[in-house]
């Protein structure tokens, strides 16, 4: 069986694969073959994330995305340029991707990616970001919806309009949370009227899937507006994640998100420090869930196989 969802960074300019579940570029890439194209400008060497397929691909709109399948895997994107109400708009696109899922028959949710503008504008309840997991928890809640959340990112775009990508399974992924901080979906009542609605990662077989992870410790910011310090502390989050999941893993990709761009080169390079040089690795400028944090990691990892 092929590789399930092992995606890989290619130069900004490479060739497409023949079968690929979705290909995704960033900034002003330039082209017009990817299925998305994201309002990140890249900070360091631009490149594009692609998705091999598992078998034969078929491509299909249904409830309000554009989707690909293969024999195991569901992507879905979504462009909603007039989601100027982020709170309804969250709430109808959690509810058609729920609707599309079922659809299909892939039932599992295991990573899904939000982008939006004016992620931190508004105070107290009336922040954008605060009123996005308001939306998105209207739509995911269930009884037992806590056991079964997606890995999941949310970073502030300079443009208007909320994207949305990710990928589903007919077999389900194992929800991993991180001892060293609160789950998100258990957030106290300062931080919105509902708690965000992801886990801190999905492990999916020998792959794993960690979310947008911050200098959070707890449920508290660390370091406030302090970058450096927090790219250490988000790194600990990461090491302390990966300890959880079991075993040993290797980073199969890396998007670093930095807030200000004159944190771009050192964030990056305690980056590679931990994870090496040659770690696949892309530098983008996106705005973090929260005031006061200046970068966030997240991850695709493979398990090391044990040695005999």
């Amino acid at each position: 069986m092929p590789d399930p969802l092992a995606v890989r960074l290619l130069p900004a300019d490479a060739a497409l694969p023949a079968s690929h579940l979705a290909a995704i570029g960033f900034g002003a890439v330039g082209r017009d073959d990817l299925d998305l194209v994201l309002p990140l400008p890249p900070l360091a060497t631009p490149g594009i994330e692609v998705w091999p397929a598992s078998g034969v691909v078929r491509r299909f709109q249904a409830q309000g995305y554009d989707c690909a399948v293969d024999d195991e895997h569901l992507f879905f994107r979504r462009i909603d340029i007039a989601a100027s109400d982020i709170e309804a708009a969250a709430e109808r696109a959690y509810r058609d991707l729920l609707a599309l899922i079922g659809q299909t028959g892939h039932g599992e949710l295991l990573r899904i990616w939000t982008y939006f503008d004016e992620l931190t504008v508004g105070e107290g309840d009336d922040e954008r970001y605060r009123r996005f997991c308001l939306g998105r928890h209207r739509a995911l809640a269930a009884p037992d919806f806590e056991r079964r959340l997606p890995a999941a990112t949310v970073i502030g775009t300079r443009e208007p309009g909320l994207q949305l990508y990710g990928f589903a399974s007919r077999r389900a992924g194992v929800q991993i949370e991180n001892p060293r901080q609160v789950s998100a979906f258990n957030y106290p009542r300062q931080y919105g009227l509902r708690s965000p609605s992801f886990s801190r990662a999905t492990r999916y077989g020998d792959r794993l899937f960690v979310s947008g992870t911050a200098a959070i410790v707890g449920h508290e910011t660390r370091h406030a507006y302090d970058a450096g310090a927090q790219a250490h502390e988000m790194l600990a989050n990461i090491d302390a994640l990966l300890a959880q999941a079991g075993g040993d893993w290797r980073a199969r990709l890396l998007k670093l998100y930095v807030h200000d761009r004159a944190d771009a080169q050192d964030a990056q390079a305690i980056v590679r420090e931990r994870f090496g040089a040659g770690a696949p690795l892309l530098v983008l400028n996106g705005e973090v869930c929260r005031r006061g944090l200046m970068v966030e990691i997240e991850g695709v990892f493979d398990v090391l196989p044990v040695e005999a």
